[in-house]
C-alpha cells in the first residue's frame, strides 16, 4: 500500500477513529486503499479521505500502532504526505516504524457496531456473525466478557426471584428472548438482505420484498434504523432508576422495567400469583428487615 494525501485531512481521519479507544489499545483499524480514496475503519468508525493511491490494498494494524502513527504525523509540517505500509513496515515520509498488529490478505469486513456497544449487542453478534468474522474484527474477547456478564446477571436475578418460585431456567428463558429480539433487529441492520432485481450482489438498493418475501432495507432506512436504536439506548442510559415501566412481550407475558438491566418478565397468571400475595411479601420484608439489604 502506497498513497500520498493530505496531512490535515489524514491527520483528521485518525483522530476520528482513535476518539474513545484509548482504552482498548489493541482494537483493529482496517486501512484500505483504492484509486482516490484511503478509508480507515474500526468498530463502529469509519473515515474516508481523498488520497493519490500509487498502490492499493489492504491492512489491520493495532488502534496503538494508528495512534503512533498520528505521533509521527504531528512532527511533519502540514502539505502532501507519502504513506507507505508493506512487508511489516509502516513508512511515513522518512519515518518508519514495525507495528504490533499486521495483517494483509483477504479479510472479512469489519463489524460495524458502534465502540460503546451494551451487552444486548454483544451477545447478540455470534447469531449474525461466524466466530472467524468476530474474531477478524477483533471483538472475540469483548463477546466473550459481555456473555459471562449476562450468565451471572441471570443467577444474580434468578437468586432474588427463587423466593417467587421462578427459577434460573425461566429467567434464562426470558433474557434469551430478549437477545433473539435483538438478534433480528441488528441482523437487518448489520446484513440487510439485498435485493436482486436491482444492481450487483451486495449493492444497496430500495426497500422492497423479496422472492422470500424478506423486507430489504435501503441505506437511509438502515441509518435511520441505527439512530433510533441509539436513540432508545441512550434513553435507557439516563432514565430515572427509580421509574418503573410495563410493557407486552413479543411472547404474550409481562415485562417489568426499571427493576435491573434486564426486565422482570412473567406471564399474567404469575403475576396475579404474586400480587395476591402482596401483604404476605410485606410482612415477611418487615419481620426480616435486619436482615435484608438495600440495592444501590
Amino acid at each position: 500500500m502506497d498513497f500520498i494525501v493530505e496531512k490535515k485531512s489524514l491527520d483528521s481521519s485518525m483522530r476520528q477513529v482513535l476518539q474513545g479507544r484509548k482504552e482498548n489499545p489493541a482494537d483493529l483499524v482496517e486501512i484500505t486503499a483504492e484509486d482516490s480514496t484511503v478509508t480507515f475503519a474500526a468498530t463502529g468508525t469509519e473515515a474516508q479521505v481523498p488520497a493519490q493511491c500509487e498502490l492499493g490494498g489492504r491492512v489491520r494494524i493495532s488502534v496503538a500502532d494508528l495512534a503512533k502513527l498520528r505521533k509521527i504525523s504531528s512532527t511533519y509540517k502540514a502539505g502532501p504526505v507519502r504513506v507507505r505500509i508493506q512487508e511489516g513496515r509502516i513508512r511515513f515520509q522518512n519515518t518508519s516504524f514495525s507495528p504490533i498488529t499486521y495483517e494483509t490478505g483477504n479479510t472479512h469486513k469489519l463489524i460495524d457496531i458502534p465502540a460503546d456497544s451494551g451487552l444486548m449487542d454483544l451477545v447478540a453478534l455470534p447469531a449474525i456473525y461466524s466466530e472467524e468474522e468476530i474474531a477478524d474484527s477483533g471483538l472475540r474477547e469483548k463477546v466473550a466478557v459481555a456473555k459471562k456478564q449476562v450468565d451471572n446477571l441471570v443467577i444474580g436475578t434468578a437468586s432474588d426471584l427463587s423466593n417467587f418460585g421462578i427459577s434460573t431456567q425461566e429467567v434464562n428463558q426470558m433474557v434469551q428472548e430478549r437477545i433473539n429480539e435483538r438478534v433480528e433487529v441488528n441482523r437487518r441492520i448489520l446484513r440487510p438482505v439485498a435485493d436482486p432485481s436491482h444492481g450487483t450482489p451486495g449493492q444497496r438498493s430500495n426497500s422492497k420484498s423479496s422472492e422470500n418475501g424478506e423486507m430489504t432495507m435501503n441505506e437511509a432506512e438502515m441509518k435511520a434504523e441505527l439512530e433510533r436504536l441509539r436513540a432508545e439506548n441512550a434513553q435507557l442510559k439516563t432514565k430515572d432508576k427509580s421509574g418503573i415501566t410495563l410493557k407486552v412481550s413479543e411472547k404474550g407475558a409481562v415485562s417489568l422495567y426499571g427493576m435491573g438491566k434486564f426486565p422482570v418478565t412473567l406471564y399474567k397468571e404469575q403475576w396475579l400469583r404474586i400480587l395476591a400475595t402482596a401483604s404476605q411479601i410485606e410482612a415477611f420484608i418487615r419481620e426480616n428487615d435486619a436482615k435484608l439489604k438495600t440495592k444501590e
